[in-house]
């Protein structure tokens, strides 16, 4: 069956300017004089693609359903975000530490949670380790694994090499997995930070893996800052626990959840 494009642009449309950005299944069939099973479809298929949130009845736009919104636009300094949410942070971490195995590249980000995965890295054969981290590369070099850094432009705030020496040395790898932080998760900015510069080296980093974590603290969502460096697409979350409205936007692992089954 084709897509209508131009109507799924109209049913977004209306449902931003409804009362309160929400619709039921019923009002929207009358107004655009289709069937409800159809509107239901294409509610049903707008949803998974994150262009709005479909409840009991009808849907809401991502706006309406998330409420408040928290902008964060300067970087807090490395070493004083290594002393928050410890706890969280050291959850999170064991668990992605799970992921990595025998035969690995491994990329892994310029991030106080990420960084804490390293303590619970086993040495496996034939894994090795990029980072755009010195830190991060002298704590994986000290406990014997196998680590290259990028090098460039050094931005002491957030303990990272930045610029475009650092770019051109991922193009030359291919990354089975890859570890990322964020200061921000929100279903229309996706995952953000702060500096632009950094936005571009996670972009090319992420670029360059197979598979995809981000490691966040439930403290990051409803947060937007500057940059945007990815979507929800592709992308699985691992948090200590995910608010009941994002659980249909994005692909997680919640420690929460799954502490639970």
């Amino acid at each position: 069956m084709a897509i209508n494009f131009i109507r799924d642009e109209k049913i977004i449309e209306y449902i931003q300017k409804a009362k309160n950005q929400r619709a039921s299944v019923e009002e929207l069939a009358k107004f655009f004089d289709i069937s409800e099973s159809t509107i239901r479809r294409d509610l049903n298929r707008l949803n998974k693609e994150h262009k709005l949130v479909k409840i009991h009845g009808g849907a809401t736009s991502i706006g309406g359903y998330l409420g408040e919104i928290t902008f964060d636009r300067v970087d807090k300094e490395y070493f004083e975000r290594e002393e928050t949410d410890i706890d969280i942070k050291n959850a999170i971490a064991r668990y992605a530490s799970k992921l990595v195995k025998s035969n690995m590249c491994v990329y892994l980000d310029a991030s106080t949670t990420v960084a804490s995965m390293i303590p619970y890295l086993p040495l496996l054969s034939n894994t090795y380790f990029v980072t755009n981290s010195p830190n991060l590369a002298i704590k994986l070099s000290e406990l014997g694994h196998r680590v290259y850094v990028t090098g460039g432009e050094l931005k002491l705030t957030t303990n990272a090499y930045i610029g475009g020496y650092a770019l051109d040395f991922l193009d030359k790898f291919n990354f089975s997995l890859g570890f990322f932080g964020t200061n921000g998760i929100h279903p229309t900015s996706g995952f953000t930070t702060p500096d632009p510069s950094e936005a571009s080296i996670k972009m090319k980093a992420i670029s360059k893996c197979y598979s995809v974590y981000i490691l966040a603290s439930h403290n990051k969502f409803d947060n937007i800052s500057s940059a945007t460096f990815s979507s929800f697409n592709k992308i699985c979350l691992i948090t200590d626990e995910i608010p009941a409205k994002y659980v249909n936007l994005i692909k997680h692992l919640s420690l929460k959840q799954e502490s639970k089954e």
